[in-house]
């Protein structure tokens, strides 16, 4: 069954969108609030948002969200009109975290039509019992409905002339947001005549639209043609009828016009829009500083992300065609035009790029909430702290980051994290905190999530392991941060009872999994008695970039040039050995010496360059290393789009072993990309 009227399903994103943005925007006050206490500013604005979600969602027709969002909103509206008013600030936080994971929930569920509405009746009545309460009135006390538009004889007076008349306008019961409904058409109706009076009198109060929908919308106007009014009155958007009411008289029912509806079917959401109570603040707060921004679909992002990656394969294919290769020396204007091509499409790569580009701290913040909801459960009293939250991230990158870092904060919160009693008999001062951190490296982003709690004992790890029986070669060979990384191996775990909150290990196989689908990997190192860290690796975008081909033994790899510093022939008087027989190069025009390693050597290839003076040394810094990687020869450079090994490519240990990736070029070839990173990285590790 559809959950939307006809018409509002195109709607549906920009509600949703809208919608999420103001619930986090609830939670990040809330979070910020609940032990400093609220301020008039805090209150003012957890009123306006609960406002417009309450009518965003009437709009949608979504009555069980606007209720709720009502019943919210009046907590504030009661706090707002006097701050000294007494309530229970737990019980208000309860109701409060209560109602926005309901709206949150909610929100996620509304593109599926298998999930029915949910029914937030209880909830609504228990915001409406404590609202009650903070007024000293009986919490089963229920609130009177005092509006009364009936009968019409009182909107009258002894001094309206012959040339006074009042209407009941009647709306269709299925009618959403009639007090909306009565707004467009008392404007409407102000061009035509005098108006003197209305029921009810403020069409922006709470209970407008209740009272509309349930005794009418009464106008009374000065006018010399009636008949003309009652007329433009039936023509109202969802109005079922007019009675023209006679002073001191019954009413006289006049049916609404069917013919002009289907005309102006087609405007209640502009109108609606434009007439919101809930809408019409939003955007007069906003207007001018939004004035040069638009909300774009993320589909639309991909699509033109994947036009800009086929854009360069294409551009490569046909400026490095083969075909060409006779005629270069004899195309001089072709050379030119090449070169500006070039610098377009890098151009536009560079824009596509950074047009996807968000804050992770968009992914931080939400953290907040997971520890504090464990700390009210586990009494930890833990600390979040976040370290590097303006670093930014492709937007499909840190829509991925989400679930990987909730679900390792809470088993750091959970598990890595001891109890207060078990800190202090271990003489731990520090209080208990979980730090999350972003930074770059080269080209990558990566996201620590470290605590400062108990820490893992790896011969612990490896006994459950046996007794899993996952161990895949004997216990002697396994070194301590192989025995930290079976924690990610599918069923382990090393919690000895079922928690609210799950042990470290459960469901870790299935974020390694998730992170690698993006190229990314997951690192796990601890020390036992002081803590655990979980190193993210993941590609800063998803999209093009900028590499230096080489040449391995007659093979074509790329390296990335955010880790290039230089690439040069070194002279034989700048290869050295160092006292332990190992090569080195003194970098040219220093007295900096560098570590050479030989890639052919390091990926087993044969019949390469084997003479330092006659191939290319290409200074590297990523991973806080540095060294010189040796290659036969370089062959240019070149806009690639880099695609991550599947997962079962994963599983052999590409990365590790120093490749990120793979990429498609113009001539439909497969070329490997270098990770010098992890490459020097593992030199340290031999």
């Amino acid at each position: 069954m559809p959950k939307f009227e006809q018409g509002m399903e195109a709607m549906l994103d920009m509600f949703v969108f809208e919608t999420s943005e103001l619930l986090e925007k609830l939670d990040d006050i809330l979070m910020r609030t609940e032990e400093s206490g609220l301020e008039p500013d805090d209150i003012g604005e957890i009123f306006r948002i609960m406002h417009t979600v309450k009518g965003s969602a009437a709009m949608m027709g979504l009555q069980n969200m606007s209720g709720l969002a009502h019943s919210l909103e009046d907590l504030f509206s009661l706090i707002r009109e006097d701050p000294n008013i007494k309530y229970d600030k737990d019980g208000l936080y309860a109701l409060l975290y209560e109602g926005s994971d309901g709206l949150k929930a909610e929100t996620e569920n509304l593109s599926d039509d298998s999930i029915p509405l949910t029914d937030f009746t209880e909830l609504t009545a228990r915001c409406r019992a404590f609202a009650q309460v903070m007024q000293g009135k009986p919490a089963e006390q229920a609130e009177a409905h005092t509006a009364s538009c009936g009968g019409g004889a009182e909107i009258y007076s002894p001094e309206d002339g012959d040339d006074v008349t009042a209407y009941k306008v009647i709306y269709d019961k299925s009618c959403l947001m009639p007090d909306i409904r009565a707004m467009v058409l008392l404007n409407q109706t102000k061009s035509q005549a005098e108006v003197l009076a209305t029921l009810p009198p403020d069409l922006d109060a709470d209970d407008a639209g209740e009272s509309i929908s349930e005794n009418g919308f009464i106008i009374k106007v000065r006018t010399d043609k009636p008949d003309e009014i009652e007329e433009h009155l039936k023509t109202g958007i969802n109005v079922s009828g007019v009675e023209r009411i006679v002073k001191g008289g019954t009413p006289q029912t006049s049916p609404a016009q069917e013919a002009p509806k289907p005309e102006a079917a087609p405007s209640p959401a502009p109108a609606a829009q434009t007439a919101a109570p809930a809408a019409a603040p939003k955007k007069a707060k906003h207007e001018d500083k939004s004035a040069g921004m638009i909300s774009v679909k993320l589909e639309k992002l991909d699509r033109l992300m994947r036009i800009a990656q086929e854009l360069v394969i294409a551009e490569s294919g046909v400026l490095h065609s083969s075909d060409l290769a006779p005629y270069k020396t004899a195309l001089p204007n072709f050379d030119k035009s090449a070169r500006e091509l070039k610098k377009l499409t890098d151009e536009l790569q560079d824009m596509v790029m950074s047009v996807r580009m968000v804050p992770v701290n968009n992914v931080f913040s939400k953290m907040n909430r997971v520890v504090r909801d464990m700390n009210k459960t586990l009494g930890k009293g833990v600390i979040l702290e976040m370290v590097g939250e303006n670093t930014e991230v492709d937007k499909s990158v840190a829509d991925m980051l989400g679930d990987p870092l909730m679900h390792l904060v809470r088993n750091a919160v959970d598990h890595g994290i001891e109890m207060p009693d078990e800190r202090a008999a271990a003489g731990k001062t520090d209080p208990p905190t979980v730090t999350l951190k972003a930074f770059y490296e080269s080209n990558d982003v990566l996201v620590t999530v470290t605590d400062n709690g108990a820490g893992m004992d790896s011969r612990k790890l490896l006994d459950k392991a046996r007794q899993k029986g996952i161990l895949t070669k004997p216990e002697s060979e396994y070194t301590e941060q192989e025995c930290f990384s079976l924690i990610m191996a599918a069923g382990f775990s090393t919690n000895t009872t079922v928690t609210e909150y799950s042990g470290r290990g459960v469901g870790m196989d299935v974020v390694k999994k998730n992170i690698e689908k993006v190229g990314g990997s997951l690192h796990v190192d601890s020390k036992l008695g002081e803590g655990s860290t979980f190193t993210i690796r993941v590609p800063m975008s998803l999209s093009i970039s900028s590499c230096m081909g080489i040449r391995l033994c007659g093979q074509e790899y790329v390296l990335p040039v955010s880790v290039l510093e230089e690439a040069f022939r070194a002279d034989p008087e700048e290869i050295i050995l160092t006292p332990d027989g190992k090569e080195a190069v003194l970098k040219n025009g220093t007295d900096e010496v560098l570590p050479i390693i030989r890639l052919d050597d390091h990926f087993g290839l044969e019949g390469g360059e084997r003479d330092l003076t006659k191939g290319i040394m290409l200074i590297c810094s990523a991973a806080n290393e540095r060294a010189a990687l040796f290659a036969g020869d370089i062959i240019e450079d070149m806009q690639i789009v880099i695609k991550p090994f599947s997962p079962y490519l994963s599983s052999f240990g590409l990365k590790e072993k120093g490749l990120s990736g793979t990429s498609v070029l113009g001539d439909g070839s497969i070329i490997l990309v270098i990770d010098a990173g992890e490459i020097m990285k593992g030199r340290d590790a031999k």
